[in-house]
């Protein structure tokens, strides 16, 4: 099996399986609810009291650094998960004997199974991610304002270089579980309890995690050089999981 039909492979995989429409449905669906919801969320609240006695809940007027960071938040939230579920599925070559000895017998490096499956896997998650932002920047636009194309630039970078991190945590995890659902979880343990390491002083501002609060501050204006060290840091971790999981995959035995 040569290298451009693996990559044809995944490519067929990523949309055969329907996990492009998942990933897809999951970002642009949140994209086109998250502005609505910070659009009309105090209307809906205010409504939700019992109709004999009302407690009106008085709400600042939304702006729309309101509406992308309720996309963000979500994205990058219940996205995320299904990222890492998209991506265990992808990179767990490991997960059943006979499927491991047929991909491995048939490529010259372990490299060359897993780097396809990791790209893939990020770009179908980028490119999820970018679809919902454009449709919360649309709906955004027309409910409570344009928050400006330099935010949204700054925004759509961010969340990308993130999502490209968790895959890569994913295509490592793959390597030290022996299931996908133990990839799935060995992944979001490490992304979800990551932040903790925030507690540490001045720790927090070169995590990967810091470029999911970086879009409310983008979008606010408010931005510091903080989110540029968790970039940085971000695609040096990133990579360096890419190459674990490489060396460690090309070491482990078949079971």
């Amino acid at each position: 099996m040569n290298e451009l039909s693996l990559w044809r492979v995944e490519w067929l995989r990523l949309l055969r399986t329907k996990r492009l429409i998942a990933l897809l449905g999951v970002f642009v669906l949140f994209g086109f609810a998250g502005p609505l919801l910070a659009r009309y969320s105090g209307e809906l609240l205010n409504h939700a009291g019992s109709s004999g006695q009302r407690v009106k809940i008085v709400f600042p007027p939304p702006v729309p650094a309101d509406g992308v960071v309720q996309y963000v938040s979500n994205a990058l939230g219940i996205g995320l998960i299904v990222t890492v579920v998209v991506a265990a599925y992808a990179c767990s070559i490991d997960a059943g004997t006979a499927l491991s000895v047929f991909y491995r017998t048939r490529a010259r490096r372990f490299g060359d199974l897993l780097v396809p499956r990791f790209a893939v896997s990020a770009v179908g998650a980028v490119g999820g991610y970018l679809a919902g932002l454009l449709a919360a920047w649309y709906e955004t636009a027309v409910l409570l304002g344009d928050p400006g194309t330099a935010a949204m630039g700054r925004t759509a970078l961010a969340g990308s270089v993130y999502l490209v991190f968790a895959v890569a945590v994913t295509a490592l995890a793959a390597t030290l579980a022996r299931s996908t659902l133990g990839t799935v979880g060995y992944a979001l343990l490490v992304l979800f309890t990551l932040p903790l390491l925030g507690a540490v002083p001045h720790m927090s501002r070169w995590l990967p995690t810091e470029l999911t609060r970086a879009p409310d501050a983008f979008l606010r204006h408010t931005a510091t050089d903080e989110a540029q060290r968790a970039l940085a840091v971000a695609v040096v971790l990133a990579l360096g999981c890419l190459a674990a999981a490489i060396l460690r995959g090309a070491r482990k035995e078949v079971r």
